[in-house]
Parts: C-alpha cells; structure tokens; sequence
C-alpha cells in the first residue's frame, strides 16, 4: 500500500509534490476543521465533530485519550514547535509530543502530523517530518501514518 501524505501551512506554496506531498492544505481554507483548544475539557465537546484537534501543552490525561476512542476527530501534532524552538524549550516540547503520541498509540486514538511552515524557507519534506517524528518516539511507520491522516478530516 502506498501512503499518500499531507501537510497544512499557513502561506500559500506553489508545488507541494517537490517537498513529497500528495496534497498541501493552506489553514486560511481548511481553518474550520483544525481546531486549537487550551483544555482537555475543550477538546473532548468537539471530538464528535470530524475536526483535527491540537491540544494546547499535549496533556496526557486519561479521560482525554479515552474519550477520543473510536471518535470523528483526530488530534493533531504541531510540528513547527519542534522546529520554531531550541534548547531546553525544545527538549520539553519533544518529551509532551512524545508521551501524548505514545497514549494514543497505546489507545488506539488517531493522530496527524503537519509543519504549519509559514514561509517557503520553513518547508520541510515528507521524509524530514517522518524523521523528526523519530524525536518523539515514532517508528517510520507511525510516522508515515500520521503524515497520511489528514485527509480523512480535510476531504
């Protein structure tokens, strides 16, 4: 089988096959199925509602990864706050990622990936988002599969 992958940006990119994409989406148009939410109570009244939804600080409560068993909507992993930060900030956003993608692997919860580059200068390939998926403990397989999620939300 092979995969066909997505990424979402906030400007307007010409040719997303160069970077390895089936498909890029640009937020200002799909910005009524990605959702961003402060809380976990936030996130579990829309998980019915075929969004993708990011977590703000990725929780890993519970209740929350739970409650998205079997549900329309997919998290969403944010990528750019891997690559937009350094040091010790960077080290703390892998360690959330990488506990918040293990949940929902361990629960069965669907989960997607996408840079959000917001210049051409910030694009990365299909295969360099695969590979910092490694930074927070996805296998190339997971990786790819989050890669390819987002366009059972966006289509």
């Amino acid at each position: 089988m092979i995969l066909s992958f997505f990424d979402i940006l906030k400007f307007e990119c010409g040719n997303p096959s160069e970077y390895g994409f089936s498909k890029t989406y640009f937020l200002s148009s799909v910005s009524d199925k990605v959702r961003v939410v402060d809380s976990e109570e936030a996130a579990l009244k829309i998980r019915n509602r075929g969004v993708l939804i990011k977590v703000e600080n990725y929780p890993i409560g519970f209740e929350l990864i739970r409650g998205f068993e079997g549900k329309e909507s997919i998290f969403l992993l944010d990528l750019s706050e891997i690559l937009k930060s350094s040091g010790g900030k960077r080290a703390s956003i892998i360690k959330r990622m990488r506990n918040f993608s293990r949940m929902c692997i361990k629960y069965k919860v669907a989960f997607a990936m996408a840079s959000f580059a917001e210049e051409e200068a910030e694009m990365r390939t299909s295969d360099e988002l695969v590979h910092i998926g490694f930074l927070i403990g996805l296998n190339r397989g997971e990786g790819k599969e989050a890669l390819s999620k987002i366009k059972e939300i966006l289509e």
